[in-house]
């Protein structure tokens, strides 16, 4: 358990350090996001089977819990005029996931870290690639043999199969994935939102509305992917990777 324990928290601060030159800030959100951001991010419209809320028992105050760690950036820059932004944080979540939740890979709730960058369409395209190139490269000197694929399943345009079809064919989503077993494993997503956030919560580049991007990686789930590759003894851990969990001892 230790182990594993200092796996997780190694993994936050290699995230935080290989991401380090792509961000000039970090953010750190709640739980708890407010029912209005989900609403203007069009959350509660597109995926309300996903939310899961709290509820005080003495006056039935409702809480919604943070489904993704980057919808608390843009409401922190509504109505901003944004020539760039660059942030890494870490948020817990949950997801209801239709309640088909399977342990150690898919869990109702998780710790998301996020790298969130927003500017205009060329810098994003260009961000996209360098930070697809730098994932690939690192999980692949790991020992994580997968490669970068189109998602298929809807994230922010919604769950309609022509929203899921424009996010293919735009290749808007791309998750790396790898195998245990027969069981498929995204390890990392990066999300092109082109200017969807920008034009709903009013953030300009200029005289246009700004294009953004995140990358999201569930840590929980490195965490079991690593010890199903690396096992728990931390001597067979890559070099590159094992400092983190030294600096923890």
């Amino acid at each position: 358990m230790l182990q594993k324990i200092r796996l997780f928290q190694a993994w936050v601060l290699f995230l935080h350090n290989i991401f380090r030159p792509h961000y000039d800030s970090v953010f750190n959100p709640p739980l708890f996001i407010s029912k209005k951001v989900l609403f203007d991010a069009k959350y509660f419209k597109h995926f309300p089977n996903q939310l899961f809320t709290a509820m005080n028992t003495l006056n039935s105050t409702e809480q919604f819990v943070t489904p993704a760690a980057c919808l608390h950036v843009y409401p922190e820059l509504k109505g901003k005029d944004v020539k760039k932004y660059a942030a890494f944080g870490m948020a817990h979540c949950a997801r209801y996931e239709n309640g088909n939740w399977q342990s150690p890979y898919r869990l109702p709730d998780f710790h998301m870290v996020e790298l969130v960058i927003i500017g205009n369409e060329k810098e994003i395209i260009e961000k996209i690639k360098r930070i697809e190139d730098l994932v690939k490269t690192t999980l692949t000197d790991f020992g994580f043999n997968g490669e970068f694929k189109n998602a298929t399943d809807a994230f922010f345009l919604g769950q309609d199969e022509g929203a899921k079809m424009i996010q293919q064919l735009k290749g808007l989503k791309q998750e790396f994935i790898v195998h245990d077993g027969k069981r498929k494993i995204a390890l990392a997503s990066i999300n092109n939102h082109e200017d969807f956030f920008g034009k709903r919560f009013d953030i300009k580049n200029g005289k246009t509305f700004s294009n953004s991007l995140c990358v999201a990686f569930g840590i929980e789930r490195l965490t079991a992917y690593s010890l199903k590759v690396w096992g728990g003894d931390q001597k067979t851990w890559p070099k590159k990777f094992k400092k983190y969990a030294k600096m923890l001892q």
